[in-house]
């Protein structure tokens, strides 16, 4: 195989290894997935947060954040209020319910993740990070907006 093809290969099958990994630790010890806890804490950190919001920091479809957020609100984990600037949006904030959940989940995750690359030192982790915030940065500004 060819350099470039090795290195999509191994980029993709480490990130399903460690998404994959986190996921199952968390419905086996939470009941609910990463990106149960990812949007949960997207939420939680955003203030004044949008279904555009999470569009914009997940690459998700407009459609698809708007509906896992019905999901959400289903669950009673967060609450849509209405935007007082802008009648075409609502703020979603979390409940206390979907507080707790973040709560209980967010250590596992964490744990989780850590788990899975304690392999690496510090610096390795560190220049790891850097370099797929750079690849992705690199990505994002050669894509048509």
């Amino acid at each position: 195989m060819s350099a470039s093809i090795d290195f999509f290969n191994e980029l993709v099958r480490a990130e399903i290894l460690v998404y994959n990994g986190v996921d199952a630790r968390m419905k086996a010890e939470h009941g609910v997935t990463v990106g149960t806890i990812e949007i949960l804490s997207l939420i939680d950190s955003t203030e004044h947060a949008r279904v555009d919001d999470i569009v914009r920091a997940l690459d998700l479809r407009v459609g698809t954040a708007s509906k896992i957020i019905d999901r959400y609100a289903s669950a009673g984990w967060v609450e849509r209020l209405p935007n007082p600037d802008d009648r075409r949006s609502s703020w979603i904030v979390l409940t206390d319910a979907g507080a707790k959940v973040l709560a209980e989940g967010r250590p596992a995750f964490e744990a989780s993740v850590r788990d899975l690359v304690s392999g690496l030192s510090h610096s390795e982790l560190r220049t790891l990070r850097t370099l797929l915030v750079k690849l992705a940065a690199s990505i994002e500004a050669g894509q048509p907006s």
